[in-house]
């Protein structure tokens, strides 16, 4: 591949020098598109600047295809990046451009691009359908190279939403037709994607044995690169099996392949690799530079989850070596990274389902009012015209009314639920992670939305506050599985960690808007009355009652529920805490309604 890249860099250098204008205009612009596909994996910066070149050539000697062709590639090197939603205007602008042109393979290549970045973004459902569509107009136009990549790329929605069974389906689908065509390069696609697939049903061997069959064609075929993609993956296999240095050789292999071809990304994902068997081996000086080689080779060509990666397992390399200054500030970045990443899509998801429940809302509401307005002023005019029929018309149109509010409004419920159904959803992401304390956001909005309705408060009022409480703890996503399940009391330094879940929930939750303040609440549901919380000291009417009512509930809750570090102290001793703690780390009031509703009714749970 590398002489084929020289080849045409020569001959681009060559007509550079020409004229751009008619047959070696295109011909430049052909060229740079297919140098940008060709570098795309291993520089995306570099496929980039390709592409830029030739969609200035194409405009300028009106070349539509040629644009299309660039404006797509630009697009591809910036998902490349991570930069999703700027990479889908490109992808958008190269379908229009195909539309015009009635250039169906160009659309539906499009429709995959699409398809692979919804993917990316674990968006699944929009996934699923760009690679249909696209599936339908190359079976319409019989390309069955690109029937296959198109069943491919379903069976990776399929694998990633883990309906293995669907997937395999896809990729024997895929198998076959490479098999019946004779594209090598593609089988050795599909005998990757198998292996992975057995590698995620637990069946290490039968994943050795796909992804040498893939490594043997690639070097059949002297893909560098995929033979680097293979050593990888057989890398991994032999990781999981704990054989590290089988895994340590293959990583290294594939290391000294990237450096051949200048394939940035994958050296980047090797020195992490083998960064991380080193750790584990113990040979820690040798994993240090292997990993800032990493991360400093992530920095430069962009590559934000690699980066990530970087970060961690620095972090977890001080960690082993007891230097737990260097281990925090690493797990820190690491955690910023990571919850830009989570924050960006599950606000996306959010905000996508909020903004559909006002709209649909405020429709129902218009339809609502003009039925009536239109059925009564019906009546009226028929009033005058027909007295006899009064008392049947009137009836008629009542029970049409209050039929179809009653369909309204189960619809505008189902639409209320969705947006409940994703703080639920939040709620259980983060319980999964900390089997200590499953349940406990439940029952802390179980118990506050008690003290809420003893409070006084509307019953809007009080539901809104069990809903923000069950994400109360949101921001505990971006905390170590090992300290959230710790089995004795956590380090000062652990403890500092612990305490940095009130803003980072804020920071995932601020740029929703929900019908509830529930970042604010979020945010202050650790502060205390009288200054001595986290992470603002804010006191006394500085904080929001609904932070100061799950103050007291999660109190409560955590005092008569198992942890793994001490034993259960009990209802008792629960109440004695907040009546002691009154008017000092507690609001008074809040204290005095948990008390009442206990002595009335008892835990909710």
């Amino acid at each position: 591949m590398n002489t084929e890249v020289t080849a045409l860099k020569r001959r681009l250098k060559k007509i550079r020098s020409e004229s751009p204008l008619g047959d070696t205009g295109r011909e430049r612009v052909d060229l740079l598109n297919k140098l940008g596909m060709m570098v795309c994996r291993s520089c995306p910066f570099r496929t980039e600047a390709y592409a830029e070149e030739a969609l200035a050539l194409s405009e300028r000697i009106k070349y539509r295809k040629g644009e299309a062709k660039s404006t797509a590639l630009i697009g591809v090197a910036i998902a490349s990046r991570g930069k999703y939603y700027e990479s889908m205007e490109h992808f958008n602008i190269a379908r229009e451009i195909y539309t015009e042109l009635d250039d169906k393979a160009g659309i539906a290549v499009t429709y995959t691009n699409i398809g692979v970045v919804y993917s990316d973004q674990s968006r699944l459902d929009l996934a699923l359908d760009q690679h249909l569509k696209a599936l339908a107009i190359f079976e319409e136009i019989n390309n069955r190279n690109r029937i296959a990549h198109s069943l491919n790329c379903i069976g990776v929605v399929f694998r990633k939403r883990n309906d293995l069974k669907n997937a395999e389906y896809y990729y024997l689908k895929a198998l076959r037709i490479r098999e019946d065509i004779g594209d090598i390069p593609g089988l050795t696609m599909s005998y990757n994607n198998m292996g992975i697939l057995a590698k995620e049903r637990g069946n290490p061997e039968r994943a050795l044995s796909y992804f040498n069959k893939s490594l043997k064609l690639k070097e059949d075929l002297g893909d560098k690169r995929g033979i680097l993609v293979s050593y990888t993956n057989i890398g991994d296999i032999y990781a999981e099996m704990k054989k590290h240095n089988k895994s340590l050789k293959l990583y290294r292999k594939s290391l000294a392949i990237g450096e051949e071809i200048s394939d940035e990304k994958n050296i980047c994902g090797n020195c992490n690799k083998i960064g991380h068997i080193l750790t584990l081996l113990g040979k820690h000086e040798v994993a240090l530079e292997y990993l800032k080689r990493g991360l400093r080779i992530s920095i430069d060509i962009g590559a934000g989850i690699l980066e990530s990666d970087s970060y961690r397992e620095l972090s977890d390399l001080y960690k082993v070596t007891g230097d737990y200054e260097k281990a925090f500030r690493y797990y820190r970045k690491h955690s910023i990274l990571t919850r830009n990443i989570f924050s960006e899509k599950s606000a996306e998801t959010i905000t996508r389902l909020q903004v559909r429940y006002e709209t649909e809302k405020k429709e129902k509401e218009a339809e609502l009012y003009y039925l009536r307005n239109v059925e009564l002023q019906r009546e009226i005019s028929e009033r005058k015209q027909i007295e006899d029929q009064l008392t049947a018309q009137e009836h008629l149109l009542e029970m049409r009314v209050k039929r179809r509010t009653t369909e309204l409004k189960k619809s505008m419920h189902k639409l209320k639920e969705s947006v409940e159904g994703t703080i639920r959803t939040l709620s259980k992401i983060i319980e999964s992670k900390d089997p200590f304390t499953s349940g406990h956001q439940m029952r802390v909005a179980e118990l506050s939305q008690l003290i809420a309705t003893e409070m006084g408060f509307t019953e809007e009022k009080a539901e809104a506050i069990f809903m923000i409480s069950l994400v109360h703890d949101i921001g505990k996503i971006c905390i170590p599985q090992e300290i959230l399940s710790r089995s004795w009391e956590l380090s000062e330094l652990e403890l500092e960690i612990v305490q940095t879940h009130p803003q980072t929930g804020y920071d995932i939750l601020s740029e929703v808007e929900f019908p509830w303040p529930v970042a604010e609440v979020v945010l202050q549901h650790h502060e205390m009355y009288n200054g001595t919380g986290y992470p603002k000291g804010l006191e006394r009417d500085e904080i929001m009652i609904e932070a100061k009512i799950i103050a007291v509930a999660d109190v409560v809750e955590a005092m008569t529920s198992h942890r793994p570090y001490r034993t259960i102290p009990g209802l008792e001793k629960a109440v004695e805490e907040i009546t002691k703690n009154s008017g000092i780390l507690y609001d008074p009031n809040v204290v005095d309604a948990c008390r009442n509703a206990i002595r009335k009714k008892g835990l909710p749970f």
